[in-house]
């Protein structure tokens, strides 16, 4: 696969190379190697424009994640817990399609809700989904899944059943 990207990209260059040459051929200008040198190096990542503002985005997102953690959580370890995840919403205003899903883990006994947290997820960018460069369905730039780095505890002090 990286082959293939590398191909892409050397692909994409020379045909923005011929472009700004047939463009610039009709110009007198003393400056045309800046010239040429600063169209290319700001169309050069065009094809992968949206995966960069939305991994700006994504980011964003995920450092605000926070955990909910139940006040007797620290009393309740070792405890069965069983894991409940709800419907997917769709997250408006992002360059790339993003996806948040709350993941809840309650008390088998008790169901009372001990951890709380949203998994935010990143698809591909418009370049990936066209030409389908990636089948796995994440981003070419980034992860494109971002959880609370705080989850880890659940898996070590905790007993998911389900």
């Amino acid at each position: 696969m990286f082959f293939f990207y590398l191909g892409f990209l050397l692909i994409w260059f020379v045909v923005l190379w011929l472009v700004v040459k047939g463009i610039m051929r009709g110009m007198e200008s003393r400056h045309k190697s800046v010239i040429t040198t600063a169209i290319i190096a700001v169309a050069f990542p065009l094809p992968l424009a949206d995966e960069i503002v939305g991994a700006i985005q994504f980011s964003a997102l995920c450092k605000s994640q926070v955990l909910y953690k139940a006040p007797d959580m620290a009393e309740r370890k070792g405890t069965n817990l069983i894991f409940i995840a709800h419907e997917k919403v769709e997250i408006k205003g992002a360059a790339l399609p993003m996806t948040r899903e709350v993941w809840e883990y309650v008390g088998e006994s008790d169901r009372s809700l001990l951890f709380r947290y949203a998994v935010i997820k990143a698809d591909q960018g418009f370049l990936a989904r066209t030409v389908r460069l990636n089948d796995g369905g994440n981003p070419l730039i980034f992860t494109g899944v971002c959880y609370p780095k705080e989850r880890k505890a659940i898996f070590s002090e905790y007993n998911i059943i389900n």
